[in-house]
């Protein structure tokens, strides 16, 4: 992944498929400390290693999902953006339909709100409203539209 990373201005994924793919730290024990602000500091550590490592990377998004049991699922994202460094609101339902094709409709939501040059907190609001209702959805593809997600993304 490395190879490929170099060329990229924008990655998406989470502090754990960092860690694999790209040789990024992690803390052994996060999942000990309970905590969203630690996901989030953890992730915002990840991202700017990410673009100490990759210098044309100008952007990384970080997604979390925690099936915590059966009637609490948790999702939430970040975006470093430059040096700024962004947070959605969380998502949470009692199941999820179907996890295929959450993390394509957040690259697509993603890229979709950056090549708009949307502000970065819409682009991150955007593309988390496209991955959570994916989530609601059976099959890999989506039949949510922009306005549909924008709506769900702006009463978050």
């Amino acid at each position: 992944m490395p190879q490929l990373v170099k060329y990229c201005q924008v990655v998406m994924g989470n502090i754990w498929s960092a860690n694999t793919l790209l040789g990024t730290s992690i803390d052994p024990v996060i999942h000990d400390k309970k905590s969203r602000q630690a996901y989030l500091n953890h992730a915002q550590k990840t991202s700017g290693d990410i673009m100490a490592l990759f210098p044309n990377c100008k952007t990384v998004a970080n997604t979390f999902r925690f099936d915590g049991n059966a009637n609490h699922i948790l999702y939430y994202t970040a975006l470093q953006h430059g040096q700024h460094f962004f947070e959605s609101p969380e998502f949470t339902c009692e199941a999820v339909a179907d996890r295929s094709g959450s993390g394509d409709c957040f690259m697509a939501g993603l890229i979709y709100g950056l090549y708009n040059q949307h502000h970065p907190q819409e682009v991150l609001n955007y593309a988390t409203a496209a991955a959570f209702g994916k989530l609601q959805e059976f099959g890999d593809a989506t039949g949510q539209d922009a306005l549909t997600i924008s709506l769900m993304g702006s009463n978050q």
